[in-house]
């Protein structure tokens, strides 16, 4: 199987896809609140327009500038799906700005535009994120204040003289900024901290899934010389196909590593029947066929996802696209990952060297896949198969048998 180093680097994979499908739904989240604030900026429109907030008509240009903003992360992440942490940093830049210059506009009238876009950062549970917005958005505060007061933009602002200005305006909103600024912060620290944990964690698991996978696997090689570094192959050989089919990295991860459990019921079955030189015997081939149900049962009440996966294989890897396999499941119904450890099982067993056959020639063992096509497999797979025909080969000679 894997060795321990690659195991790692897969690992960490599937933690990290994990943390950047959490970031790609923040990003999804963000541009939802962010239309939201399109209303409100309309709110605030409204009621200006109704006499309740009294503001000059500089207003309305800062508005249309504010949701054009505003609408900036729905153009980014749900028609353009660009996700990087570059694109992050742009936005959240342009609202500390489009908070300042609001305030600005709008005063003590929306003081909680202030921290905004402190509160957007929380979002990526990112304690960096948090602090970039909070540092920039402190100048702004401040700035924004000063203009505010020197433009006279708000007519009932009641604070003139500088000192003032400084003692009752920008240090009690300053303080209060930065008090929220320090909530935000405390529960990006946690949050990060308990999805980093949660990442390990699924390290952890996938791990002990795969320790548990080779050790099985390794026991069914012990088990018959005959058949020498079987899984391996077909563990390699599912990989390809996964690949061809367009599966995800992890979803590969998985079938391939429980492709080596294909055939762990054989544990279950006398081992004079397994290794027979000859024909087996109508009965004797009943036995054989009860491996499945065994890999099925031995696997199945794991509560391990891979685990799992390694139970439906087990039972479905023999079922025949016609239906005329070992337990009668036909066409979609069987596993669509079984369908591919199906074809890797049948290729290698014939160019394989048995008790009771001599190994075929691979370009003799291509053709009998290719005829079975809509009988005995799945066309689409058969078609993945003679298209990576060669890299069936590659892997057939890297991992040759062994025998005694």
């Amino acid at each position: 199987m894997f060795k321990k180093a690659e195991q790692q680097i897969y690992m960490h994979t599937f933690s990290d896809k994990m943390i950047i499908d959490y970031e790609k739904k923040a990003n999804l989240t963000m541009a939802f609140i962010c239309r939201a604030m399109m209303v409100f900026l309309l709110l605030v429109v409204a009621l200006n327009l109704l006499g309740i907030f009294i503001i000059n008509d500089t207003i309305y240009p800062v508005l249309i500038f504010s949701a054009a903003i505003m609408f900036v992360p729905t153009i980014l992440y749900n028609f353009l799906h660009i996700n990087s942490i570059a694109i992050r940093y742009v936005v959240l830049t342009l609202f500390v700005i489009m908070s300042g210059i609001l305030y600005t506009i709008l005063s003590y009238h929306v003081i909680m535009m202030l921290v905004f876009p402190v509160v957007l950062s929380c979002l990526y549970c990112d304690l960096k994120s948090v602090i970039y917005t909070s540092v920039l958005g402190v100048p702004v505060l401040i700035i924004s204040h000063l203009l505010s007061s020197t433009l006279s933009v708000v007519p009932d602002e009641p604070l003139v003289e500088i000192q003032d200005i400084v003692v009752y305006g920008i240090l009690p909103r300053l303080i209060e900024y930065i008090g929220f600024v320090i909530i935000c912060c405390s529960m990006a620290r946690k949050i990060q901290k308990l999805i980093n944990g949660l990442a390990d964690k699924n390290d952890e698991l996938y791990l002990e899934q795969e320790t548990i996978v080779t050790s099985l696997a390794e026991m069914i090689e012990v088990q018959s010389n005959d058949t020498g570094r079987h899984v391996k192959r077909v563990s390699e050989y599912t990989k390809i196909l996964c690949t061809a089919l367009n599966m995800s990295d992890e979803e590969i991860w998985k079938v391939s590593n429980a492709a080596a459990l294909h055939d762990v019921g054989k544990i279950m079955v006398p081992q004079e029947i397994i290794n027979k030189p000859g024909k087996l015997t109508d009965e004797e081939f009943d036995i054989i066929k009860t491996h499945v149900q065994y890999g099925k049962k031995l696997l199945e009440k794991s509560s391990g996802e891979l685990m799992k996966l390694s139970s439906i294989i087990a039972y479905h890897h023999h079922e025949k696209y016609d239906g005329t396999g070992y337990m009668g499941i036909k066409g979609e119904n069987i596993d669509l990952y079984a369908r591919c450890v199906s074809v890797a099982d049948v290729f290698d067993a014939l160019v394989s060297k048995r008790p009771y056959k001599k190994a075929w020639l691979p370009e003799d063992a291509r053709k009998e896949i290719i005829s079975q096509s809509g009988r005995q497999f799945d066309p689409a797979i058969v078609k993945a198969f003679d298209e990576n025909y060669d890299k069936f080969i590659a892997v057939l000679e890297k991992y040759p048998d062994s025998y005694e």
